[in-house]
């Protein structure tokens, strides 16, 4: 009985915690959409045991007849502005994890943290 107790215990904790990573990874969707444009989030989770969100979205920036520098500055002020509504917000994120699509194609991945410099690797016609 006291093992079947304690298991209880352990699987509602864990459930709770998932509930929550949930609900953090729904709230940076949310955060970063407000700057990005709705419906740009493509996906959002919890990483690192919640103190990262991983996030993809779609450029809310890009067009393809814009100079690959441009291109680079535009996708940087995404990225930017998306972690800092973040890390305004929720307060545990350390780091955001990142990757900018248009459509199919990868624009860019990378990292933006509170405190080390932004991280970004460009696709290769982006001179990455």
């Amino acid at each position: 009985m006291a093992r079947f107790l304690v298991a209880a215990t352990v699987l509602a904790l864990l459930a709770a915690a998932a509930a929550r990573g949930d609900e953090q990874a729904t709230i940076a969707r949310t955060l970063a959409e407000n700057i990005l444009g709705k419906g740009t989030v493509h996906s959002s989770r919890m990483i690192e045991d919640g103190r990262a969100v991983d996030l993809v979205w779609e450029s809310a920036t890009f067009k393809p007849t814009n100079g690959a520098a441009f291109t680079r500055e535009l996708l940087q002020a995404e990225v930017q502005l998306a972690a800092g509504a973040i890390f305004h917000v929720l307060r545990h994120v350390q780091g955001v994890q990142f990757e900018i699509v248009r459509g199919r194609r990868r624009l860019c991945a990378g990292r933006a943290s509170r405190d080390r410099p932004l991280l970004i690797r460009y696709a290769r016609d982006l001179d990455g």
